[in-house]
């Protein structure tokens, strides 16, 4: 889905200043369904946010004036910090309905972001690592379970066995006994094939712990 697609009114986005402060902003702004990134514009031409901008296919500029005049916008930021720059923008600007949020405004803004980002972050991180805790307490009930079955099937492999042996000595009066070993077996048999589904089913929840580890290595 494109972001014209996503909102009803997609925001145009002017970056003035291509230092880290300029990066942090393009990171934020071109991730965003809300608002798309119309030019970032740097004297240095391999300033970081100039760099990751042409990486991105968006338009970039050493010059401010020919940033402007190319791209009509609904917001620029400036935040370059140098008071000519910002000066220079309000000049440029002055007869259009661009709004420009100055250096500070936009410096505090990026900062509410991030932390308002990283505030969420650790909260999923939080509220993942309690799933894995609990996954992992399951898969060692589970297993627990699976090894008290498994001794129940041999006590019952044992008996099926001794039941048989006792069917053959008793002849044709040991029928009785026959048929409860026959039915042990197939009964051992099943339990057997549900131990086997179980154990194949923990191996995948095992797979998605590990999965939920990469994830929160990712997020950390």
């Amino acid at each position: 889905m494109s972001k014209a697609e996503g909102t009803s009114k997609v925001q145009r986005v002017g970056i003035v200043g291509g230092g880290q402060a300029g990066l942090r902003f393009f990171n934020l702004l071109n991730q965003s369904q809300g608002a798309e990134v119309s030019y970032v514009v740097d004297r240095h031409a391999e300033a970081p946010a100039i760099q990751a901008a042409r990486q991105a296919r968006v338009p970039v500029y050493t010059d401010l004036d020919a940033a402007v005049r190319s791209h009509p916008t609904d917001i620029v930021f400036e935040v370059t910090g140098h008071a000519e720059t910002s000066a220079h923008l309000f000049d440029l600007l002055k007869n259009s309905s661009t709004r420009i949020l100055t250096s500070d405004l936009a410096r505090l803004l990026v900062q509410i972001l991030e932390e308002d980002r990283h505030r969420i972050e650790n909260e999923v991180v939080g509220d993942i690592g309690e799933m894995k805790t609990e996954i992992t307490e399951s898969l060692k009930g589970s297993a627990g379970l699976v090894g008290r079955i498994n001794s129940v099937m041999s006590s019952m492999q044992m008996l099926a066995l001794n039941a048989s042996i006792e069917a053959a000595k008793a002849g044709v009066h040991g029928l009785g006994f026959a048929v409860v070993a026959d039915n042990m077996g197939k009964s051992v048999e099943t339990v057997r094939k549900l131990t086997l589904e179980i154990e194949t089913m923990n191996t995948k929840i095992r797979q998605v712990a590990l999965n939920i580890d990469r994830v929160l290595d990712r997020l950390k």
